[in-house]
């Protein structure tokens, strides 16, 4: 495996991990916030590391 490639999955492991424990501390109209700008930052990140 590359190196970048590494970063990036540990980074996005990181990064979900956190992301998961903030979840279950929030209510139902904050995770839906949280999910839409999420996604849009895991669709720029994809986008920048052209893995896809």
């Amino acid at each position: 495996m590359n190196n970048k490639l590494v970063n990036g999955i540990i980074t996005g492991t990181i990064i979900s991990a956190v992301g998961m424990y903030a979840s279950s501390k929030m209510s139902p109209r904050q995770k839906r916030k949280m999910m839409k700008r999420s996604k849009k930052m895991f669709t720029n990140a994809m986008d920048n590391m052209n893995m896809f």
